[in-house]
């Protein structure tokens, strides 16, 4: 299958935005990588122990986990990743500082990226979450309080990383409202511009 003209793609936007729908969408149809922070930290919040026990209070209290968490998951799977091979990343960068490692990272591996950012508003996403907690049935399903504590997060720390992707002329905003299949058009059209 043809390669975008962009093969490392940094999807953005808003908790329960479609960031993760797309993500794998991507990564099947083009064999790129996937790297979910928020995939990673299910599999590490269910974990017994003193770390599994961090991770499980910060994440379900919708905070952040600290930059340097997530920034060594993300070196983990870029920096052994075959430079041939597309990376798309959801999640990371949540924060300026991660922003600013991840632009220095793929910077430095010679890996020219494209973000897109999901917008969609704070009250769509409120009723897909609470829509994905009541039929998915899952342990780490949201509260209409957890959600506000996620978005409220999301307003403080994420919300500046838009800018400082769309100061360097980086940032494309997808309408997220739409069709997942409406918007998986429109990420294909912005990769092969």
């Amino acid at each position: 299958m043809e390669q975008p003209d962009y093969r490392n793609v940094l999807l953005m936007g808003r908790p329960g935005s479609g960031k993760g729908t797309q993500a794998k969408r991507l990564a099947e149809t083009y064999g790129w990588e996937h790297f979910s922070t928020g995939d990673r930290f299910k599999i590490l919040r269910d974990a017994e122990g003193h770390l599994g026990a961090s991770v499980r209070e910060a994440y379900d209290a919708g905070k952040l986990l600290p930059d340097w968490f997530a920034t060594y998951l993300f070196e983990s799977v870029v920096l052994e990743l075959d430079p041939e091979k597309g990376l798309v990343s959801e999640g990371y960068p949540r924060s300026l500082g991660q922003a600013e490692t991840f632009d220095s990272i793929l910077s430095w591996l010679n890996r020219p990226y494209k973000v897109l950012d999901l917008a969609v508003s704070n009250e769509l996403v409120t009723e897909r979450m609470l829509l994905r907690a009541e039929t998915e049935h899952r342990p780490d399903s949201a509260t209409e309080e957890q959600i506000k504590a996620r978005l409220a997060t999301y307003e403080e720390h994420t919300a500046p990383v838009l800018n400082f992707f769309r100061d360097r002329g980086m940032l494309v905003t997808i309408d997220g409202s739409v069709s997942p299949e409406e918007v998986t058009e429109a990420i294909r059209k912005e990769l092969f511009a």
